[in-house]
């Protein structure tokens, strides 16, 4: 049988590893991506998207953007714009994608470290708000699917090496690694061997979990 797996994101740094680690277990794999002209915060795009699918084994949702400042600079445009991107988007992707979800399918979202610990001023609040929401939705729907079997988790990583820390100028990233334990930052592909497992029977007693991988920046 067939394994389809949804990759919401799936040209960014993260979403295409996250593509390119199912493509090589053999799924059939949806891309959904800015870049692709598709609105992830329209569920009718993503059912447009799933259209002719039988069934989804998997979802990932990797959208996002990341903001940056203080409190006393974060405009209503700039607080929408990223929660738009991060928090509404999986909103709309649950929606229409759960009809369609295989039993004991696997759903992944994307949170950050910065949900865990407030964030800072290089990503900003609305960043931090929206990945601290996002844990809300996976673990509410984790708690809503479970007796259909389908597992709900979420990733929270700290810096990887994606354009979004490419941004970084030689102060702020000697900075960054000197607040990381391991004094590295992670690959994309380590993030894409994480999601994989948590969508693998290894995980199978796994949901409402947050993982994260940030090499020692948050120890919950």
């Amino acid at each position: 049988m067939e394994r389809t797996t949804l990759v919401v994101g799936g040209l960014g740094g993260i979403g295409r590893a996250c593509v390119e680690e199912f493509e090589r277990l053999g799924h059939r794999v949806v891309v959904a991506d800015r870049a692709l002209g598709h609105d992830a915060c329209d569920p009718e795009v993503i059912l447009g998207l799933i259209e002719g699918v039988e069934a989804l084994d998997n979802v990932v949702h990797a959208a996002g953007s990341v903001g940056s400042g203080g409190i006393e600079k974060e405009g209503p445009e700039q607080w929408r714009t990223v929660l738009d991107d991060n928090l509404v988007s999986a909103l709309a992707v649950s929606q229409a994608v759960i009809p369609s979800l295989r039993e004991e399918a696997s759903m992944v979202l994307f949170s950050s470290v910065n949900g865990r610990h407030g964030g800072n001023r290089l990503s900003g609040p609305a960043y931090a708000s929206a990945k601290a929401g996002l844990l809300g939705l996976a673990r509410h729907l984790a708690k809503d699917l479970a007796p259909r079997g389908v597992r709900v988790n979420a990733v929270a990583p700290g810096p990887v090496r994606t354009p979004m820390v490419d941004r970084l100028t030689e102060t702020e990233w000697d900075d960054l690694l000197s607040s990381i334990p391991l004094n590295r930052v992670s690959e994309p592909e380590e993030i894409a061997g994480t999601v994989s497992w948590l969508c693998s029977p290894a995980a199978a007693s796994v949901t409402g979990t947050v993982i994260d991988v940030n090499g020692g920046m948050w120890m919950g």
